[in-house]
């Protein structure tokens, strides 16, 4: 797609998201280019990820110690995108959606280039006004929220909003639950032991 045609797509996602999403799945894209576009995304989000870690530093002087590589980082939004897809058409299935993978997949992918676009404004935002940043952070979390009800809704053909956005909620409680059960269990995350430190 031309420069053009990206945004377009994107301010049709802010004013029209269910329409926009039909018209990314009608776009009926191979699965190489799919995962293509999943590559590129994961990259430039985790090398912005890592850039602005490096400015958040200098600019408010606190120690962060060494910037890590964003090869991990790409590996776990890489993954989260995956499992995001997964789960959009798993319980989507449940009550009655019958939206493929690869079209969950490639929403998935666009929340995620969505997401890149306003953490470049936050990046921007917190050059010039630090101490906004942690508002904006709050403004970028809904905007995912808001994208994931609405690209879920138009993925399954749901109609009823409110039923969406209640799944969306559990899904991602449900999710967190489990994967901090594994961490723990994988020894990733240490268990918290009473009285340590004292």
């Amino acid at each position: 797609m031309s420069t053009p045609d990206v945004k377009e797509l994107l301010i049709e996602t802010f004013r029209a998201p269910k329409d926009l999403a039909r018209r990314l799945i009608a776009m009926n894209l191979p699965l190489q280019a799919r995962l293509i576009a999943l590559g590129a995304v994961v990259a430039a989000s985790a090398a912005l990820g890592t850039l602005a870690e490096i400015l958040f530093a200098f600019i408010t002087k606190i120690d962060l110690g060494a910037v890590g590589s964003p090869l991990p980082m790409a590996v776990v939004q890489g993954v989260l995108i995956l499992y995001g897809a997964f789960a959009m058409v798993l319980v989507g299935g449940w009550f009655g959606g019958r939206g493929r993978y690869a079209d969950a997949l490639l929403l998935m992918v666009w929340i995620e280039f969505v997401l890149m676009v306003a953490q470049i404004v936050q990046v921007l935002i917190m050059v010039f006004f630090p101490l906004t940043s942690v508002v904006v952070s709050l403004a970028v979390v809904g905007l995912l929220f808001w994208l994931l009800v609405q690209f879920t809704a138009a993925l399954h053909g749901f109609t009823e909003m409110v039923p969406v956005a209640f799944g969306v909620i559990a899904t991602f409680f449900v999710s967190a639950l489990i994967a901090g059960v594994l961490l723990v269990s994988l020894g990733i995350v240490p268990v918290p032991v009473a009285g340590a430190g004292a």
